[in-house]
């Protein structure tokens, strides 16, 4: 394997893992130290933010403007940077502090699947046999989690799935919404404006300016966490990876982050899981394997028959 390969890998490794890292460290400064959710939303993606448009703009230069010359496309970043953005991230602090960070984070994984419905209801795009296999097994998957405490309809925490849909809800938009905009203007400026703008909007929503959190250096610690490695060089170092790779393996390897987020969560904060919640995550999780499977055949085909055309021709 040539080295870029090798390299894209492990970039695309890094950034899952450090995503998975940033939502334990999400549970530990919720429930260890007590922090705000709404003043934790406020503070990522303003910092993340900041920080993401100052790299764009050092490399880009007054260019990570050009969005705001344009009153459609200001729309559009507003639509993203709300309900893409914010409501993926608000939705995923609230999911961890009801159910902790390994469920939260699979239940972000049905994304795909809603994608699958979304597009085959607005587009009538016909789902491939292994899209409608993932639409099962991500239901199939979600109901084991659901009923993880007993198949009495008291045991489901309505919370966690409620949170935990929005927010795969949020990933859907996010990743649909903004295509436009990001080949037009590019990752960085469209990203970090997006933060920036609905960190200010949380603010002016939330009004959370007090953390009522515990004070010491393993908050701090928490915070740079989330902040910089699971926000800024996690980002940047997926998207590199994918750069090198392509799409579709970066996409399987992703698929490394709900896992990296449980064994984090059990390593370093002592989450337990049954059995059966286990068997629903491996079913979720299987879903971005079968769909990156499915992708890869078919621009294999697509080649091939590229090839075969032009050696007829």
């Amino acid at each position: 394997m040539e080295q870029k390969q090798w390299v894209g890998m492990g970039l695309t490794i890094l950034g899952a893992l450090l995503w998975g890292l940033s939502g334990t460290a999400v549970q530990f400064i919720e429930d260890v130290k007590h922090v705000n959710v709404e003043w934790l939303l406020e503070v990522r993606l303003i910092g993340a933010g900041l920080i993401t448009v100052i790299l764009a703009f050092m490399k880009e230069g007054t260019a990570v403007f050009n969005v705001f010359k344009s009153p459609r496309d200001i729309l559009k970043l507003l639509i993203f940077g709300i309900f893409g953005m914010a409501m993926c991230q608000y939705t995923y602090f609230r999911s961890i502090a009801l159910a902790g960070v390994g469920i939260s984070t699979v239940l972000q994984y049905v994304a795909p699947t809603m994608i699958i419905v979304y597009l085959f209801l607005r587009y009538h795009n016909k789902p491939s046999s292994g899209e409608v296999v993932s639409v099962f097994f991500a239901i199939f998957g979600t109901m084991l989690i659901m009923f993880q405490g007993g198949l009495d309809i008291q045991n489901v925490n309505g919370g966690v799935l409620f949170w935990g849909l929005l927010s795969a809800l949020g990933i859907t938009v996010y990743s649909l919404q903004p295509v436009e905009l990001l080949r037009t203007y590019g990752t960085g400026p469209i990203v970090g404006f997006a933060m920036l703008i609905s960190g200010i909007l949380s603010i002016s929503i939330f009004g959370a300016y007090e953390s009522k959190a515990v004070w010491d250096h393993m908050t701090w610690l928490g915070l740079f966490t989330i902040i910089i490695l699971g926000t800024v060089v996690s980002f940047n170092a997926y998207m590199e990876g994918v750069r090198r790779i392509g799409a579709v393996q970066g996409s399987i390897l992703s698929s490394l982050e709900p896992i990296s987020a449980a064994m984090f969560g059990w390593a370093l904060l002592g989450n337990e899981f049954t059995l059966t919640g286990i068997l629903g995550m491996v079913f979720i999780i299987s879903t971005v394997f079968i769909i990156g499977w499915e992708r890869h055949r078919r621009i294999k085909r697509e080649v091939l028959a590229k090839l075969n055309k032009a050696e007829l021709a």
